[in-house]
């Protein structure tokens, strides 16, 4: 799996070199990720609800309006995206099961609401966040303009480490603690993995200073794999790949600041 994080960090590297003269920001994050999985019954709203934690990021944009005189002054695209690289932590200490199931009073019901899992959870992505207003007019100090809502999408690669233990006892020394279909051999993926994933989300920044934004995002992340919950889709009904829903709150941070009349 070392040529994808390959690709991933020569893409990175190409567009830092090449974007030595433009406009940087830098950001951090802390939010909600609620992730859905074989963990809990799909749509149902207690797994939405309890099956969450922490998410943490760093991000670097790279943005253009500033080279518009350049390039080309009647081509209004560069004055509306940006190109964003992320580092996002997911850790999420109790995946439960809810639902029908795991709430009937039986030896099975029983075995699922004793199952505990756990992510932990590293993404290095590459996204593309377009603004709905002009990104010349948002950032320059004279302008009056406080908000800008943004869409994006983009690609990752995630690392993850997932666990499991039931409240019944050591499932590994007894693995009839288990519910039934995770008895079987081919029904646990518990450890290390990778997968890429499928990022698409929007948000908006506010105008906090000359130099610092407020932002809040919300992002769907859909996984292609269906592995990292340590729970595998062959051995049982569902089939779904995992995938998340998270909300973050941060900080921009303008590190240069050079208008297009200088260049």
């Amino acid at each position: 799996m070392k040529t994808p994080i390959t690709i991933i960090f020569i893409i990175v590297f190409i567009l830092e070199f090449k974007a030595q003269h433009y406009t940087h920001d830098i950001g951090g994050f802390v939010g909600s990720t609620s992730l859905q999985s074989d963990y809990g019954e799909r749509n149902h709203f207690g797994s939405d609800l309890n099956n969450k934690d922490l998410s943490f990021s760093v991000a670097h944009y790279l943005h253009f309006f500033n080279r518009t005189l350049r390039w080309d002054p009647n081509n209004v695209l560069h004055n509306h995206i940006m190109v964003k690289t992320e580092l996002q932590y997911i850790s999420t200490t109790e995946l439960r099961h809810h639902g029908t199931w795991a709430s009937k009073q039986s030896v099975g019901g029983e075995k699922l609401r004793a199952m505990k899992g756990s992510l932990r959870m590293l993404n290095v992505g590459a996204y593309l966040e377009y603004f709905l207003r002009p990104l010349e007019e948002f950032v320059y100090p004279h302008s009056d303009m406080s908000f800008n809502p943004f869409f994006t999408f983009g690609v990752q690669y995630s690392f993850y480490n997932n666990g499991l233990k039931s409240d019944l006892g050591d499932w590994q020394q007894d693995i009839t603690l288990l519910p039934k279909k995770y008895q079987e051999s081919n029904s646990l993926a518990i450890g290390k993995g990778e997968s890429f994933a499928f990022s698409m989300g929007l948000g908006t920044r506010y105008k906090l200073t000359e130099k610092l934004d407020l932002v809040a995002q919300f992002n769907y992340l859909y996984f292609f794999s269906d592995k990292l919950d340590g729970l595998k889709a062959e051995a049982f009904e569902n089939k779904n790949n995992e995938w998340a829903s998270n909300i973050q709150f941060g900080l921009i941070y303008h590190l240069n600041f050079s208008s297009p009349l200088f260049y």
